[in-house]
């Protein structure tokens, strides 16, 4: 992927200045550093689903069965997918 950053002379000043301090070309590093970002989020959205779905877990009725999880579960990511429209 190619694109463009606008930064102040300031950030990119900064930038070049720590993309050599790693001895890096500033595009390698700076291609780093969004990879890492990416990568915390989707490990900060895996924890959070994980922590929300213990909690609907801790909200069930003890007498709750597993099919009845499995479809609260569906209803639910019905509820809230996007709606498509397939046209051929």
């Amino acid at each position: 992927m190619n694109l463009t950053i606008d930064l102040s002379e300031q950030n990119a000043a900064a930038l070049e200045a720590q993309a050599r301090a790693a001895r890096m070309p500033a595009e390698h590093y700076l291609a780093h550093i969004v990879a890492r970002a990416l990568e915390r989020q989707h490990q900060r959205d895996a924890e959070n689903l994980a922590k929300h779905l213990d909690y609907m877990a801790s909200q069930l009725a003890p007498e709750t069965t597993t099919e009845g999880m499995e479809a609260a579960l569906q209803e639910a990511l019905t509820q809230v997918r996007p709606r498509r429209s397939w046209h051929l």
